[in-house]
């Protein structure tokens, strides 16, 4: 019986949490298919301050980003760069802002000295030296069209929001890490933020594509919380507590450069990891005594804790595993049930998957292709995302991470231990022994387990043992 208990457990934690997040991803994703678009305006009110937050940015991308900011012709704004880069990179940031402020550009420059409170930190140094009547918070390597900016700020005018979403949108497919990260935030984006709009559930701000009502950020939130590390996350909780509305506009893009190597990934989706369950228990509070409906308050906690099945499927095989050994007990054998609905579920989240990115050209190869490599990564990122998650329950602090982009992208910062190749030989070898002592179900699902960390070691191993 006892072993009966621990099979039924590993199984469930395996299972059950993914099997949650394949249907509500369904649900959202049919419901997201209904979503009617706003009606907008480009009528122009006001004026906005746009805040470029850099730390060790290619001086290129900083560059174009300003390049880009300057075909803006029918837009009053400010741009806000505040850098905490160490001194010696100064001059070159200042010579490409003079360049720009030579042709024309309004741009504000402020240099942090000791970078408190890293990016939200920064976000707060322009905030408060800000003068427009809406906030766009924009990194060097993401792109909006002035088109959007323009539709969210006449939104805020007429009362109707107090933030103003785009849509999230790759801006570059050129690798399998790229791609398989762009391809899957496609359908993200069509489940989680059409879904959500469609229902009329609150959705969270992005990072780099959200337009805020300037004097709502600073005057009644009092700016981003500097002990916390996921700035999007986090005032969008204190902004669903005070019932402010978010909302999101589907056919305006922001374009963000997404990681191509699997190092950048590894120390975006740690950061992210973390932060998401950081804002979790320090938000708690608010989003309990939100004026959100509470399957909305529920919902939202989902979206906080979106990492936890990965963490829980890792603990879930090691519990299996132990029933195995000590209890003799082909799980997989026994509660062949509770995969069923597993099967059934990962069969329909991809055929909707396929239907998402059918919109931008892809066939029905190349979608499931990408959701395998997709799947993969996300397998073999468990070890990364189960310790940040950890860190964060435990309360422990996190050093900010910044995601490599451009030029630094290909630099290694010397080796590391080798988590994910670790545990996927862990995973391979213990199933390969439970098979050939007879616990063949269990066995074979770990198989298929192991080989997402087993084709992540074949195809990006400098990447998993460098820092």
């Amino acid at each position: 019986m006892e072993s009966i208990i621990v099979g039924l457990l590993g199984i469930v934690l395996l299972l059950v949490p993914s099997s949650l997040f394949f249907l509500l991803y369904i649900v959202f994703y049919i419901h997201g298919r209904r979503y009617k678009p706003l009606k907008t305006s480009l009528d122009w009110h006001g004026k906005i301050s746009i805040i470029i937050p850099i730390r060790k940015e290619p001086l290129e991308l900083l560059d174009d980003a300003l390049k880009h900011l300057s075909s803006w012709k029918n837009t009053r704004f400010e741009v806000i760069i505040v850098s905490d880069d160490p001194p010696e990179n100064l001059p070159g940031i200042y010579g490409i802002v003079e360049k720009w402020r030579g042709k024309g550009l309004d741009i504000v420059f402020i240099w942090r000295s000791e970078p408190r409170g890293f990016r939200t930190g920064a976000l707060n140094t322009g905030l408060y030296a800000a003068n427009g009547d809406y906030l766009y918070v924009m990194d060097v390597d993401s792109r909006v069209n002035e088109s959007f900016i323009r539709k969210a700020s006449s939104l805020i005018h007429s009362g109707r929001a107090v933030a103003v979403v785009a849509r999230w949108t790759g801006k570059n497919w050129d690798s399998r890490i790229a791609e398989a990260v762009s391809a899957s935030m496609k359908f993200i984006v069509d489940s989680l933020y059409k879904g959500r709009s469609a229902l009329k559930l609150p959705v969270f701000p992005v990072g780099t594509g959200t337009v805020y009502d300037r004097r709502f950020l600073r005057d009644i939130l009092k700016g981003w919380d500097e002990d916390r590390i996921q700035d999007d996350m986090e005032i969008g909780s204190r902004i669903m507590c005070l019932g402010g509305k978010i909302l999101f506009i589907d056919d305006e893009p922001v374009y963000v450069e997404v990681p191509r190597r699997f190092k950048s990934l590894r120390i975006q989706q740690e950061r992210w990891s973390y932060g998401a369950t950081d804002v979790a228990i320090a938000r708690f509070r608010h989003i309990i005594r939100s004026k959100q409906p509470w399957y909305a308050k529920l919902e939202a906690f989902n979206f906080l804790f979106q990492y936890l099945p990965a963490m829980l499927g890792l603990i879930g095989f090691i519990t299996i595993l132990l029933s195995v050994l000590y209890e003799g007990v082909d799980v997989f054998g026994v509660y062949w049930w509770i995969g069923a609905p597993w099967i059934v579920l990962s069969g329909l989240y991809s055929y909707f998957y396929i239907l998402s990115l059918r919109e931008i050209g892809f066939n029905a190869w190349k979608s499931l292709v990408n959701l395998g490599r997709s799947a993969a990564i996300t397998v073999s990122l468990t070890p990364t995302i189960s310790a940040a998650i950890f860190r964060a329950l435990l309360r422990r602090r996190f050093v900010y991470k910044r995601t490599p982009k451009g030029v630094h992208e290909g630099l290694f910062s010397g080796y590391r231990f080798p988590w994910e190749l670790v545990t996927g030989l862990f995973v391979l070898f213990s199933s390969l022994w439970m098979i050939f002592s007879g616990y063949t179900y269990t066995g074979l699902w770990g198989l298929t387990y192991s080989a997402g960390y087993i084709y992540s070691c074949i195809r990006w191993f400098d990447d998993i043992i460098h820092g």
